[in-house]
């Protein structure tokens, strides 16, 4: 476990070096965020399937999570999923906003409400799925998106964990992308000197490079 921790830590660092948060989420998000549920809570044989088309680079997925209505207040999710009569599945309805690699994703991790505590379920792009992107600062490779789920089919055997157990299966998950965005955010401030220290060296003021300045030195 800590050898895996180690090597993710010095990748995402060396990612960082770029200095590109969008791009950077988009090439990685589908596997660190949004594959991991599948890793720890589906059954087989979907687990295997789905993690070897993700690793594989054949599809990509993405965690969809966050709502208009609710973003860290998990247990506010409004999207719903209702059990259909023969018992044979789920049908899923809601939105979701600011899903990172929403556009280009194939899967979907989704929360859900089933009745009073929350569901999650791999929904696979198709009927009644419907993603447009959304334009952020942040940047446009990163493939944030709005996801309108409309009376979407899914069957008993993606559900991700226990039936109301999706509140633990969510945060267990956050845990693992914390650990992904400290990683990044060392890097990016360790980056942000480094850039501050170049510039400082370079740009001259009355005949003296910024760093000669002693209020800039101070600082």
């Amino acid at each position: 476990m800590f050898l895996l921790t180690h090597s993710e830590l010095i990748v995402n660092q060396e990612l960082a070096l770029c200095g590109a948060r969008g791009y950077i989420d988009g090439c990685q998000g589908h596997m660190v965020i949004g594959l991991p549920p599948i890793m720890n809570y589906a059954k087989e044989p979907l687990r295997t399937r789905v993690m070897n088309e993700v690793l594989d680079g054949q599809k990509l997925m993405a965690l969809a999570i966050t709502e208009a209505f609710a973003g860290s207040d998990v247990a506010g999710l409004r999207c719903t999923a209702t059990r259909k009569p023969d018992g044979s599945g789920w049908v899923i309805n809601g939105t979701k906003k600011w899903i990172t690699g929403g556009t280009n994703a194939d899967y979907f991790t989704v929360g859900c409400r089933t009745g009073k505590k929350l569901t999650v379920f791999l929904v696979e792009r198709g009927e009644g799925v419907s993603t447009k992107q959304i334009k952020t600062s942040y940047g446009a490779t990163a493939g944030t998106s709005y996801i309108t789920f409309d009376n979407v089919e899914v069957p008993n055997e993606h559900m991700i964990g226990p039936e109301n157990d999706g509140l633990r299966v969510i945060l267990a998950n956050f845990n693992h992308e914390r650990w992904m965005i400290a990683c990044q955010t060392t890097r990016y401030a360790r980056k942000a000197v480094e850039e501050c220290l170049l510039w400082g060296s370079q740009r001259f003021v009355s005949g003296k490079p910024l760093l000669a300045q002693p209020v800039i030195r101070q600082k």
